[in-house]
């Protein structure tokens, strides 16, 4: 919870009574590895900050799943998009290790901005900050060759190497797992 509050007070600074008022709308949720936090065709009504675990989102076409992005230990994660219109997701949010989620009703923080204007700056700055990584995340995709993005994988997020199997990774790389391994040989 101490994180939490901490990458709240980044977005906005509360007082006691606002933090009390937060606390009240969180709900504290455990899921095992291989849970689905969130299915494709379901609504996203919560944002959720990852206090302990892994997870990453995904969506799938035919037979093929391709992942959008992992988020780890001390990170906002939500469906945007179907979070901010209600409208059912594209995406799943699948655990990929034991997860501990810190979970905000999104409606429910909307009603707490009418009583406490600086709830506003955490609708707008989560969705803010999750804008600018997708940015750099499609710059990537467009702009660097599957080598390239492996070792920026590396460099970044090589800690969670031991918890994100080859699958996910080529998924998430944009290349089959024969690419992948081919790379991982040359280095």
């Amino acid at each position: 919870m101490k994180e939490f509050l901490t990458h709240i007070k980044r977005l906005t600074q509360l007082n006691e009574i606002e933090v009390s008022e937060l606390t009240k709308i969180l709900e504290i949720n455990t899921y095992s590895k291989g849970d689905i936090i969130l299915n494709t065709n379901k609504i996203n009504r919560k944002l959720y900050f990852i206090d302990k675990g892994l997870v990453k989102v995904s969506f799938f076409t035919e037979d093929k799943e391709f992942v959008m992005k992992f988020f780890y230990e001390n990170e906002f994660c939500a469906v945007l998009d179907s979070l901010t219109t209600g409208k059912p997701s594209n995406y799943r949010i699948t655990a990929l290790t034991s997860v501990n989620l810190i979970e905000i009703d999104f409606e429910r923080l909307k009603k707490l901005v009418s009583k406490h204007p600086p709830f506003g700056k955490i609708i707008s700055g989560i969705p803010s900050m999750a804008s600018q990584k997708m940015m750099s995340r499609i710059r990537e995709l467009l702009e660097t060759d599957a080598k390239e993005r492996y070792l920026n994988f590396l460099n970044t997020n090589g800690h969670l190497m031991k918890f994100i199997s080859l699958k996910d990774l080529s998924a998430y790389l944009g290349i089959t797992q024969v690419t992948l391994s081919r790379i991982r040989a040359e280095i």
